[in-house]
């Protein structure tokens, strides 16, 4: 982590994102969906590609670590959701969660991708993760700068439905197993167990997910109304 290969990664990042975004946005409402629509099906390829890896590499899957229960694979699930579902709760929901939990899922996966500390920097398994995460933060700023994700109010709360429900598993199968989705074993091997190693397994759920709800609110809808006001009589 933070090599210079690494640190090149995110400059590089830094730089060509904006600048896909203008190049998309200048070509009207048109190219903005074709490229939407380009990404929404590429960051499908992601999992199976790195299944595909796997089983070849090791003649199996490692269950504790392969299935799709972190909070960017839920970018790979709604993405598609958000682009190509008709308007609906279901697609704002979809939108609200890739353009915000997305974007930090993103921004910190690139950031302190824990796979640059165990693998070579050019092999499969960390350009496989680095441009995973480049697509999910390009897609979601996208969605902001174009203006095809439009916030509304309660948006806040619908990005966090699908991380609860993302919970569920998780914590069923580190209860039956011991697995670390999304962090429900204390985030071992990333800088989340810092944390972990200090507070009592719920009490550290619960101070990262509220930290992360705290986050999109304060990064993205502090300007929403936080809880719904009640329709004046």
């Amino acid at each position: 982590m933070f090599q210079p290969l690494h640190l090149m990664t995110i400059a590089l990042t830094a730089i060509l994102v904006p600048l896909l975004c203008l190049y998309v946005t200048r070509g009207g409402e048109k190219r903005i969906e074709g490229w939407l629509g380009f990404l929404a099906i590429l960051i499908l390829l992601f999992d199976p590609a790195y299944w595909l890896w796997e089983w070849l590499t090791y003649g199996k899957f490692h269950m504790e670590s392969t299935l799709p229960l972190y909070l960017c694979s839920l970018y790979s699930m709604l993405l598609p959701v958000g682009v190509f579902a008709k308007s609906g709760h279901l697609k704002q929901m979809a939108l609200a969660n890739v353009a915000s939990v997305g974007m930090v899922s993103g921004v910190f996966g690139l950031i302190l991708n824990y796979h640059t500390n165990y693998w070579p920097f050019f092999g499969f398994v960390v350009i496989r993760s680095l441009l995973f995460h480049f697509v999910m933060i390009f897609g979601s700023v996208l969605l902001w700068v174009s203006g095809f994700y439009k916030p509304q109010p309660g948006d806040q709360w619908r990005a966090m439905i699908p991380v609860v429900v993302l919970l569920i598993p998780s914590v069923i199968l580190n209860i039956l197993y011991g697995y670390d989705y999304s962090y429900t074993n204390g985030g071992l091997g990333t800088p989340f167990e810092i944390l972990s190693s200090v507070l009592p397994k719920p009490l550290f759920l619960l101070v990262v997910y509220t930290g992360l709800f705290l986050l999109i609110w304060f990064l993205f809808y502090r300007k929403l109304p936080l809880f719904s006001k009640k329709a004046e009589k």
